[in-house]
């Protein structure tokens, strides 16, 4: 038997760059949200989340450098098949809209 690639060895898990359909129904597992002007917070709307789900994300601004004014942001409560809410790590509201994306890994 010759030489095998990776793609032959892994053909059923590696098919190209990894990534993920977001859609906007209620059971969505990953997404973009605003987290608007002067708001500290935003709420995200969908099923599949469950308290024990870890959730990634990372802010998208429209400015290169120190684009969220050195504001942190984090998961600041879920509710068990319904939403989670991200916001500051400080409280403080943003200074300019901020896109958010984020994906869902539930642990059951």
């Amino acid at each position: 038997m010759g030489r095998r690639t990776a793609e032959q060895v892994w053909r059923g898990n590696l098919r190209g760059p990894l990534s993920t359909k977001a859609n906007s129904a209620n059971n969505q597992f990953s997404g973009i949200t605003v987290l608007g002007s002067g708001s500290a917070t935003v709420t995200v709307s969908t099923t599949a989340v469950k308290s024990n789900s870890i959730i990634l994300m990372g802010a998208q601004a429209n400015a290169a450098v120190n684009s969220l004014t050195g504001r942190s942001i984090e998961v600041k409560s879920i509710v068990d098949s319904s939403y989670f809410v991200l916001g500051t790590v400080d409280g403080v509201s943003m200074a300019r809209n901020t896109n958010i994306g984020w994906l869902l890994f539930r642990q059951d």
